[in-house]
């Protein structure tokens, strides 16, 4: 089981996300539902520990994933909403630069560049690659080292149709052979094609349901 206990987060003190308890087990995607500033993203940045929580903690299979760097870089994906990329590098290196990271030996795997269309953009710079493209890069790092829990925070704004749908058609068998995920999206037919449940944030509370 994936536990999340009172996470919880105030900035200059506002509190943006009041304390949020909930569990999410093998084969379940919550849909991360509300309007633009009610806390979605900073959830998600909880999550993914690019921000510390001021209360609460995460734990997985019992154990808390605080500060476990193997934990957040092989079994967790994270797809931020502003991708966060090295524009200096290329398409290639950004993606092995990232599989290192994550202690991943072997070529880049071929399922995931073929997913993303990426095989023909590997040469490429990222500063020379469109909004669409380099939000391909981003998903492609995400799924690289084969997660167990996946966050993704609008992950297929600006992504051409075919993309999202070959995306979404990824996810159900991931979701069947166990995998977890958190799901941000403004997409109705999102919401319904892949996740078990909703739970929607207003002004940081959470609500369960559309």
């Amino acid at each position: 089981m994936w536990e999340i206990q009172g996470l919880c987060k105030a900035y200059h003190g506002r509190q943006v996300l009041q304390p949020v308890s909930l569990s999410i087990g093998p084969g379940e995607c919550l849909g991360l539902i509300g309007a633009n500033g009610s806390g979605k993203s900073t959830l998600l940045r909880l999550l993914a520990q690019v921000q510390r929580p001021d209360g609460g903690k995460v734990l997985f299979q019992g154990r808390d994933t605080r500060g476990d760097k193997v934990f957040l870089r092989q079994r967790q994906g994270y797809v931020p909403q502003e991708d966060a990329l090295a524009e200096e590098l290329t398409v290639r290196q950004q993606l092995a630069l990232w599989q290192a990271a994550c202690g991943l030996p072997g070529a880049l795997p071929r399922e995931i560049l073929a997913l993303m269309g990426l095989e023909p953009l590997l040469k490429s710079p990222l500063r020379s690659l469109s909004g669409g493209m380099r939000r391909r890069v981003s998903i492609a790092m995400a799924l690289l080292p084969d997660p167990d829990i996946l966050l993704m925070d609008e992950a297929t704004t600006g992504l051409d149709g075919d993309y999202r749908l070959a995306l979404l058609e990824w996810m159900e068998p991931f979701l069947k052979r166990g995998g977890r995920a958190v799901w941000c999206t403004h997409r109705q037919e999102e919401l319904e094609r892949i996740c078990t449940r909703c739970m929607r944030l207003e002004e940081g509370r959470a609500r369960w349901g559309q």
